[in-house]
């Protein structure tokens, strides 16, 4: 017999971006001294934690790979569809630039989930 599993709420979507915001990395710094991570999904996977965040990590970073239009990362997304890489800046400085936009970017999911 399977067992049908109850469809994720906003509400636990929002309360797992709103933790996960917590393990993503502020700079390049933090990301690398601070045990935070630089991507929106690997934090999303630090969130999780039973069944219901399971479920809702699962939507959630679906809907963010659609988003990517299935590229791999944003930095990758930035490349293919416009063009910018971080050969074009300075090392740190674009590091930190994506993470203010993956941070821009998870804020903005929040808001969307509330």
């Amino acid at each position: 017999m399977k067992i049908k599993k109850a469809p994720v709420t906003r509400e636990q979507k929002h309360a797992l971006l709103v933790q996960a915001k917590t393990h993503l990395a502020r700079d390049a710094s933090e990301a690398l001294h601070c045990r935070k991570t630089p991507f929106i999904c690997w934090a999303i996977d630090l969130a999780t934690y039973d069944s219901i965040t399971y479920y809702a990590r699962r939507d959630v970073q679906r809907l963010i790979w659609e988003r990517l239009g299935g590229t791999a990362s944003l930095e990758e997304w930035l490349e293919e569809k416009h063009g910018i890489s971080g050969h074009h800046f300075p090392a740190v400085k674009y590091r930190n630039k994506v993470q203010e936009t993956r941070h821009a970017w998870i804020d903005s999911l929040i808001e969307e989930f509330s």
